[in-house]
């Protein structure tokens, strides 16, 4: 009977140090970020012009750009990519994940090795990704953890990018596309809805908002929101309100678009 005794003993004090192990091991603490530090050798808006329209590019040079990422999609207004800019311009980068902000910062630097990413665009807005399988669409997501690790490195975290103020038609241009911009004493003329979009009902999907401001010089630039983000059931401005408005400048076709991280980028004069 001790020697039994004794064996159960044994059994429990190694059947505790094995838990023990596991769970020490299982709720271990993850490795501290350490950021990356690259060189590009090509800027965002020479690598856009390697784009024609029309026709996916395939990136077959060794090249690596860099930039601060200027949105997030901790509101939902941004869905599976992000955007980044340098001096020179801004790019989407299409990742097949989402809570994005978690891992990519507003104002934190991102290097891309473009090797074997296409370029494409969506309503004329070039776009960096893999290639899509869907005639329609020029490019699709960077899915895999593989292709996004092998591919997409970060950075230091830093401050937040500085909006370019646009005033008025005369400073408004392609050259900003895909870069964070406020437009300064904009008059909002005309609104699909008086929400800034409209949540999913149990009777109606979730609706994009437009609102329309309009610089000094006429030129309209339309605030698209997605019904998805947090603050689509929010009230927007009342017509012919005047108010400075920060977001990510875009365009389909020859339409100006301006998508809004948060309400934060909207002041109301």
């Amino acid at each position: 009977m001790k020697n039994m005794k004794k064996i159960y003993i044994s059994l429990a004090i190694m059947t505790a140090a094995l838990l023990g192990q596991a769970c020490s091991e299982k709720f271990e603490n993850p490795a501290p970020f350490e950021p990356v530090t690259l060189t590009p050798n090509i800027t965002i808006k020479d690598l856009k012009a390697r784009y024609v329209s029309g026709t996916p590019y395939e990136i077959n040079d060794s090249l690596v750009i860099g930039g601060k990422v200027n949105s997030t999609d901790e509101f939902g207004n941004f869905y599976r990519s992000f955007y980044i800019q340098d001096a020179t311009g801004g790019i989407e980068v299409k990742i097949g994940k989402t809570t994005l902000y978690n891992e990519y910062k507003e104002g934190q630097t991102i290097y891309v090795k473009a090797r074997h990413l296409f370029l494409g665009a969506y309503g004329g807005m070039v776009q960096l990704g893999e290639k899509s399988a869907e005639a329609r669409y020029e490019t699709s997501y960077i899915e895999t953890d593989l292709r996004i690790k092998e591919t997409i490195f970060r950075g230091a975290t830093g401050a937040k990018v500085v909006p370019t103020l646009i005033k008025s038609s005369s400073d408004i241009h392609n050259g900003l596309l895909g870069t964070l911009v406020t437009l300064q004493d904009v008059t909002l003329v005309d609104q699909n809805m008086a929400t800034w979009a409209r949540k999913a009902t149990p009777e109606l999907e979730a609706g994009y908002g437009e609102q329309k401001f309009k610089l000094e010089g006429g030129t309209i630039v339309v605030v698209r929101t997605s019904g998805y983000a947090k603050f689509a059931n929010q009230p927007a401005p009342a017509l012919n309100s005047k108010a400075d408005i920060t977001g990510v400048l875009t365009k389909f076709n020859s339409t100006w678009q301006l998508a809004l991280n948060s309400l934060e980028g909207v002041v109301v004069k």
